[in-house]
């Protein structure tokens, strides 16, 4: 049997005969690939692949996805029809006959990724696309498929050198005096290696010469600056500088030592290196994305770090806390709320929290935790394994899903159309007294009303029991009227007759209630209307009563409370007349603005009104009512007013367990609903030792994630990335560059260390030392390398041009954080009183409506609010850590708009101004001593002294007015704005 089918592309129809027969299957995956392509493809299909295919995927996909690209992108080759059938990372491109579950076709149309990424293809072309795949996708060319990488070696990727057990060398004997610890003895050991291998020469002087080709020790101008930066992100003070001068001149190494442990020992140290460890943390305030959301209470966690770095917390302790701080036991109140604190480290990432796909959210906020928790405790990046094997490292998808199955049995979100986020109440910090009263009050008021509200229908039945003894003539309830449009049935307020009443409020379209009944005799009769008052009811409500003598249209007012019983209105009194219908329509649809109310309608014989009136126990009645209504707003009011006196309890974001935790399934190329086998929740397999405590049994309980077991296998000892990825960016934030110059990836992609013993034996005494950041920063502080000089002679150069040797200091930009900090500190504006609590200066649901003017801007930096939006034009300009990732080692960019803020900024301006008025106002100036003016402006400002040509080139703006608070804010603006003020020697 064959069928035409007219494909219609751009440039005519060709018409197609296609063989239905079953023993040809032309496009099928299992088609016999033994014959020649072409041989089984209708000729006219050939021709429009070649003509309206193959020349798109030649000029838009060879150059990413062929055999002769430089790198085939995505494991995908599009130069052959197996390449296409066989698909890359994400699977098949094509499905024969199926356009719409074909990846190729959906990338094309930019569906899921966009491809090519540079624009999205012609319409025309799409359209070819579909049909050609729709057809079978006829394809002639031959070729194979990328061949897929192995399955990952576990035991050949512990082979890999962050994977090796941390070994603690042995320190290297070296013949030279020069060093002053075993950190210098090392560096001097690879050295001399270094020249022995590079040597030129065989003499012995060459050699000599070779191991001693290191700069001169820095100054003690520059060492106290140096010190003071490292330790504190400040400036030296004038006095500091001469004291330590002084000290060093008698006593260099005791000089150096004592400066060391009073710098650790002030509050500041922890501010400074706080800062640090929040850009690992990607600390930030917001939660980022197109509408960011303010995080409220994120500065607890700002605070807590600043305290374990002045403490000098353990780092192990640190890392559970961060990771477990809710599972860990505590001795005291202080304790636990100080670890549940820590582990709002998980909540801390950019997370979309309006994203309507609630298990989408779920996946996102899991990868980021586990892809942040690699990077940074493990210096291992873990993300690319949600969709596939890691390309370079020896962590499988499985690893991932392993971890995964942790953090999905940790509760991180709470439930709603935006998710929130998990927190818990702190236990101390705040009066428990106060609250404890306040409590005890609020409670009472709440007795009150409940018994209050429970007394009132009491109430209403006593007063309206008799009045339905005295209902006489005919009383039709609510029930038993006809409505149209929508009304609202109630119980709400009293009083009412039966089980209840009905109302409806704005807008009103076609809304009416209709009574009708038959009276049984003729007469006059008082039509009356239930009104159970209230100020929100409608004041003017068209009722039309049709009687014998016509219709009438009256009006009632639910505001007011009714005359007499205070239950019944009186409408009107008519006539009727037996056997005819009476009817009452209350037309809420024409009704003044407010709730419109209807319960019973009764029709009273007039001869029965008088003996109603007389009775005064309604009047009585209704009056007590009225008075416990009123007694009940009073109540209510009171406490709403209450409510507002309630004392904070501060919370603290953090997550907990959940209710049932499980191992979860891996997920095929990362979507959340193709799921694999599951996976049994665990650590990284290569990091793991083949011996040990840590074993997969240890987290398959039933009750916990298992969160607690991987927060101790991140800080063991054992764990051979941790302590080595931590002394290593201690390291380079005290000597300028890291042993590993990719701090955040100690994985095949990141460099090798420049000294593996050494950072070998630096992570192994740390350990030995408690983890004791303090004792690490102090190791290296004291160093002889630490006191080394930036500059280098032409031997350094040659020998060591990328100073990966260290035989000079690192000259290094001073970060955002301590440029704006001395600023405010040489103008006298720093505030170091400031060292706690929140700082955003008005919160709001959206980071986008804060102005950072409203800030308090004589805070030190790190108290700054972080948002992710929004960032100070200072922190952008000289590249303060992105928020959004892990920054172990921030960009060091040289710009323009570097030195032109510094020129041109009303910031930088303004504390040029003030630190002209403080320096005239100061101790250090002496109207009579112009030279040692200038002298102590350049200490001040560059904790130096002026060459000649600077003190010359200050005079000249400044003798003529040496008391002029403009000349001096000309001095010091241009010392702000020099490359020496920026830069740390």
């Amino acid at each position: 049997m064959t069928k035409t089918i007219h494909l219609i592309f751009a440039g005519g129809i060709l018409a197609v005969a296609i063989s239905l027969t079953s023993s040809v299957n032309v496009i099928a995956d299992d088609a016999d690939h033994s014959k020649p392509a072409s041989s089984q493809i209708d000729a006219a299909q050939l021709k429009f692949f070649e003509e309206r295919i193959r020349p798109v995927l030649a000029d838009h996909c060879y150059s990413c996805h062929s055999n002769a690209a430089k790198s085939v992108k995505g494991g995908l080759l599009l130069d052959s029809r197996e390449g296409l059938l066989t698909g890359g990372d994400s699977g098949p491109a094509i499905i024969a006959s199926e356009p719409a579950d074909s990846l190729l076709l959906q990338a094309m149309k930019h569906e899921s990724l966009e491809m090519p990424p540079d624009r999205k293809l012609s319409d025309e072309i799409l359209a070819d696309f579909e049909t050609w795949i729709r057809l079978g996708a006829a394809d002639p060319r031959t070729g194979g498929a990328l061949q897929k990488k192995q399955s990952i070696d576990i035991e050949k990727g512990r082979e890999f050198w962050s994977f090796r057990p941390v070994v603690k060398h042995a320190v290297p004997p070296v013949s030279s005096n020069w060093s002053t610890s075993d950190v210098d003895r090392f560096l001097i050991h690879a050295r001399e290696q270094h020249h022995n291998s590079a040597a030129q020469s065989d003499s012995a002087a060459d050699a000599k010469q070779s191991e001693h080709a290191v700069s001169v020790d820095a100054s003690p101008d520059v060492l106290i600056r140096r010190l003071k930066f490292v330790l504190t992100g400040l400036q030296p003070t004038l006095e500091e500088q001469s004291l330590f001068a002084e000290a060093y001149a008698n006593n260099a190494e005791g000089a150096i030592e004592q400066t060391i442990d009073r710098l650790m020992s002030s509050p500041e140290f922890g501010e400074r290196w706080g800062r640090h460890w929040l850009d690992v943390a990607r600390f930030a305030e917001s939660t980022g994305g197109g509408r960011s959301m303010m995080l409220p209470d994120a500065w607890r966690f700002r605070d807590y770090v600043i305290r374990s770095f002045n403490d000098d917390k353990p780092f192990d302790q640190l890392i559970r806390e961060h990771l477990a701080g809710d599972l860990l036991p505590a001795n005291s109140d202080q304790q636990r709320d100080e670890q549940i604190t820590g582990v709002g480290y998980l909540m801390l990432g950019a997370i979309n929290y309006e994203e309507q796909d609630k298990e989408q959210l779920r996946m996102d906020v899991v990868d980021e935790q586990i892809d942040s928790m690699g990077r940074t405790f493990l210096g291992m990046t873990i993300g690319c394994c949600r969709c596939h094997d890691h390309k370079f490292d020896p962590i499988p998808t499985s690893d991932y899903y392993a971890l995964a199955g942790i953090f999905r049995s940790t509760k991180s979100l709470t439930p709603g159309n935006v998710c929130g986020f998990v927190t818990a109440p702190l236990r101390v910090g705040y009066d428990k007294a106060v609250l404890e009263q306040w409590t005890s009050k609020d409670a009472d008021l709440e007795k009150q009303i409940a018994a209050m509200k429970a007394a009132l229908p009491a109430a209403s039945d006593r007063l309206t029991a008799p009045l339905r003894k005295q209902l006489v003539g005919i009383v039709l309830d609510d029930t038993e009227a006809q409505f149209e449009g929508d009304w609202i049935a109630s119980t709400s307020q009293q009083p009412f007759i039966g089980k209840g009443y009905r109302h409806c409020g704005d807008p009103r379209r076609g809304l009416s209630a209709t009574y009708e009944t038959t009276l049984p005799a003729d007469g006059e009769y008082a039509v009356r209307m239930v009104i159970n008052h209230a100020p929100s009811r409608s004041e003017k409500i068209p009722v039309l009563i049709a009687h014998a003598d016509g219709e009438s249209l009256v009006y009632a007012n639910q505001k007011e409370k009714p005359y007499g019983d205070g239950v019944f209105a009186e409408l009107g009194r008519f006539h009727f007349e037996a056997g005819l219908k009476a009817r009452v329509v209350v037309k809420a649809v024409d009704a003044s603005p407010g709730f419109v109310i209807v319960d019973a309608i009764q029709f009273l014989p007039v001869e029965q009104m008088p003996a109603l009136a007389s009775s005064p126990q309604n009047a009585v009645k209704g009056d007590e009512l009225n008075k416990l209504r009123a007694d009940l707003q009073m109540l209510e009011d009171e406490r709403k007013a209450h409510t507002k006196l309630k004392p904070e309890i501060p919370v603290v974001m953090c997550v907990e367990e959940e209710s049932a935790p499980e191992d979860w399934h891996i997920h095929i190329r990362g979507e959340i609903r193709n799921l694999g086998a599951t996976v049994p929740r665990g650590f990284i397999t290569a990091a793991t030792p083949v011996s040990g405590a840590f074993t997969v049994a240890s987290l398959t309980s039933a009750a916990t994630s298992g969160r607690r077991e991987l927060a101790d296998w991140v800080a063991s000892p054992q764990n051979p990335l941790t302590a080595r990825v931590y002394v290593n960016r201690v390291f380079t934030h005290v000597i300028g560059e890291g042993l590993v110059r990719t701090p955040d990836n100690f994985g095949e992609t990141g460099e090798r260390p420049t000294h593996p013993e050494l950072l070998d034996y630096l992570a192994a005494t740390f350990i030995e030392d408690g983890w004791s950041t303090k004792k690490l920063i102090r190791r290296l502080c004291l160093s002889r390398t630490f006191r080394l000089s930036t500059s280098a002679n032409a031997e350094q150069l040659s020998s060591d041009p990328d100073n990966r040797l260290f035989t000079r200091a690192v000259r290094r930009r001073m970060d955002a954080e301590a440029v704006r900090d001395s600023l405010l500190q040489i103008s006298g504006s720093l505030d170091l009183n400031i060292r706690s609590g929140r700082t955003i200066a008005k919160l709001s649901t959206y980071d986008n409506d804060y102005q950072h003017s409203q800030h308090p801007m004589n805070a030190r930096s790190i108290f700054v609010p972080s948002f992710r939006n929004i960032m100070l034009d200072l922190f952008e300009i000289f590249d303060g850590a992105n928020p959004n990732l892990v920054t172990g080692k921030r960009t060091r960019s040289t710009r323009p708009a570097q030195a032109l803020y510094m020129m041109n900024s009303p910031f930088v301006m303004a504390q040029a101004q003030r630190a002209a008025e403080a320096f005239l106002k100061s101790d250090a100036f002496d109207p009579d001593a112009a030279d040692s003016n200038v002298r102590n402006v350049w200490r001040i400002c560059v904790s130096r002294n002026p060459t000649s040509e600077e003190v010359a080139a200050a005079l000249t703006v400044v003798t003529d007015n040496p008391n002029s608070t403009e000349a001096w804010s000309e001095i010091f603006h241009a010392l702000f704005a020099s490359v020496d003020f920026r830069y740390l020697n």
